[in-house]
């Protein structure tokens, strides 16, 4: 019987060794590719002179990176409610309050707000994400060399570093984010939150929206419109990044554009990027629209809340 416990315990201890040196393993390659990825750009350069690159995409493999530091500038208040360290007379209300990001994919606009900002964060998406894996191999490689090494370090010491700072900080809601029609929401004598039905039908969805701070959404494909709808709902500031159009399935977009004589309006379906985000924006006239620092769809559309 003690020898069937000490082989037990030897076998967690093998399997807790192997896990760590996996994750010594994956910021090695990740700190060396960063450094294989200099070499080359630098070689590359050279090559090229002054010549503008012609590779799609060149800027766009930082557009996580360049979205963080637009929201962080923007939004201000986020550091302060959805902050771990920071400090609120409304403790109680402060904890729950977090960045609600819908549609974040492998979750690296996540990962970078919860561990690179200390940020708190609730990602949707239907597809199970593993965050602290994208942040060694997506987001480590591209943070300065110090803070590489300090992250070695750190996870040298406790090899559930990562894991530990994620459980404080972020949590994944696994499901689809869509809203439901007006009829279905509100009742006809207001349009007051208190007098809505029903907007989402998965309660942890509709939670998540109420305590959210900002709702964000870089190229939320089928959701973008209902990340609109529901910050208009609730009163919530959000950014939201339009990327697919998808005329087929939401037939029930048009614009209004002037005709050839410009004399009259015509109605149109929304089937390209820029009707689409001309649609959203004729959502309401306080909506603001920005070009972002990378290529792509970079069409940023915010609002403050107010």
């Amino acid at each position: 019987m003690e020898a069937s416990i000490n082989t037990t315990i030897a076998d967690v201890k093998t399997k807790e060794q192997k896990r760590e040196e996996g994750r010594r393993r994956a910021l090695e390659m990740a700190i060396a590719k960063q450094s294989n990825e200099s070499n080359t750009c630098s070689q590359n350069s050279k090559r090229r002179g002054n010549r503008k690159s012609d590779r799609h995409g060149a800027r766009n493999q930082h557009r996580h990176k360049h979205f963080a530091k637009w929201i962080l500038d923007k939004f201000p208040h986020i550091v302060r409610e959805c902050s771990s360290s920071s400090s609120s007379t409304d403790e109680a209300t402060m904890k729950n309050r977090h960045v609600l990001d819908i549609a974040g994919g492998k979750g690296e606009l996540s990962a970078r707000l919860a561990l690179c900002h200390s940020l708190r964060v609730v990602m949707i998406d239907p597809r199970p994400a593993d965050v602290a894996s994208v942040y060694l191999n997506s987001v480590v490689p591209k943070l300065p060399k110090k803070w590489q090494h300090s992250l070695e370090e750190r996870l040298k010491h406790t090899p559930s570093f990562i894991e530990d700072e994620l459980d404080k900080r972020f949590s994944q809601l696994v499901t689809y984010f869509s809203v439901a029609s007006d009829d279905d929401i509100c009742s006809d004598d207001g349009d007051d939150v208190d007098d809505c039905k029903v907007l989402f039908e998965d309660e942890a969805v509709e939670k998540a929206v109420r305590n959210a701070s900002l709702i964000i959404g870089l190229h939320a494909d089928g959701a973008t419109e209902a990340i609109v709808d529901a910050a208009l709902r609730y009163n919530k500031p959000f950014v939201i990044v339009p990327c697919c159009v998808f005329p087929t399935l939401f037939r029930h977009r048009f614009i209004y554009v002037d005709d050839d004589d410009g004399n009259e309006k015509k109605k149109v379906a929304v089937r390209t990027h820029e009707q689409f985000c001309q649609y959203l924006l004729d959502k309401d006239d306080r909506f603001r629209q920005e070009l972002l620092p990378f290529e792509g769809r970079n069409v940023a559309m915010w609002w403050d809340g107010k």
